[in-house]
Order: C-alpha cells, then sequence, then structure tokens
C-alpha cells in the first residue's frame, strides 16, 4: 500500500461502535471489574456467549453471569485489512480469531501478538475498549495480565 493510500487520521476522536444489547452490559459491568464472567443457564448449566435473553439450549431464562477462566483453543484467524468503521481504520490490521472456550461456546476475540498461529492452546480474557464497551483478547495460555502491546494496546484500555 502506497503512503497515499494510507487512511488520514481525522481531527476529531473517534471510538468504536458502542451499540450494544441491554444483555450485552453485563458482560462490560464484569470487565469493568477486571473479570472474565459469561452466561450460565440455571436451567442446564449451558454457558452463553454472546450474551442473551435465553439460553441457546433448552431456552431457559434464568442466566446466571459467572466467572470463567478463559481457557480455549484458536481454531482459526484472520488479519483483517479494511474496516468500514472509521475508527478501526488508523488501527490495520488487526488480528481476529475464533476461540473454542473449554466452557463451551467459541467467541471472536482479538488476538494479542504473542499468541503462536491457530491451532493454539490460549487464554482469553476481557477488556475495555476506548468506547468502554467489552472486548475479549485471545492471549497465550501462559500470559500474564500484563498490558497489550501493539496494535491491541492502542485500540483497549489497560486492565484495572
Amino acid at each position: 500500500m502506497t503512503e497515499s493510500a494510507q487512511p488520514e487520521k481525522p481531527d476529531v476522536m473517534l471510538l468504536p461502535s458502542s451499540v450494544r444489547s441491554r444483555v450485552a452490559l453485563g458482560l462490560t459491568a464484569a470487565a469493568a471489574r477486571g473479570r472474565f464472567e459469561l452466561q450460565v443457564c440455571r436451567n442446564c448449566g449451558a454457558v452463553q456467549y454472546p450474551p442473551r435473553e435465553a439460553c441457546g439450549g433448552c431456552l431457559g431464562s434464568i442466566l446466571d453471569w459467572t466467572l470463567q477462566d478463559g481457557a480455549g483453543e484458536l481454531i482459526s484467524e484472520t488479519l483483517l485489512c479494511h474496516s468500514h468503521d472509521e475508527f478501526f481504520r488508523a488501527y490495520l490490521p488487526i488480528r481476529l480469531g475464533l476461540v473454542k472456550l473449554d466452557c463451551g461456546p467459541t467467541a471472536v476475540v482479538y488476538v494479542a501478538d504473542a499468541v503462536r498461529a491457530a491451532p493454539t492452546r490460549v487464554r482469553v480474557a476481557v477488556r475495555l475498549d476506548k468506547a468502554g464497551n467489552a472486548a475479549l483478547v485471545a492471549m497465550a495460555a501462559n500470559a500474564s495480565d500484563t498490558p497489550l502491546t501493539g496494535t491491541l494496546g492502542l485500540l483497549l484500555r489497560i486492565p484495572p
């Protein structure tokens, strides 16, 4: 890509989209406390992701936010090189992936630079993005909760 093809940084501060469902605010509230919590159905015990109003397994309506360890396997990944969202253009390329969590669901996540290519074991953590919403990040399985570097360090806030 030539230098003239690079997107210009706008004069105003842009934020990632803040449109989230009411139920997704539970994930954001947990992230603000530095906890990775997902909904667990009180009826059948299924872990839910993304957050929802009813269990995807039994349609039970009582879903409790429960702490998760984030262990899982990065099963696929891609490099996002284009975005229609103006905020993300200045941060491209962004590494994204799918993680099959040991607790059940598969999640779309940002992938930290230190993570080996898929398939590999990872630990998913939750961070707040610049708009204050929860964002999932796959880190190396043995990584500590150190601040993220590179593009992800710019996109996401440091843990509380």
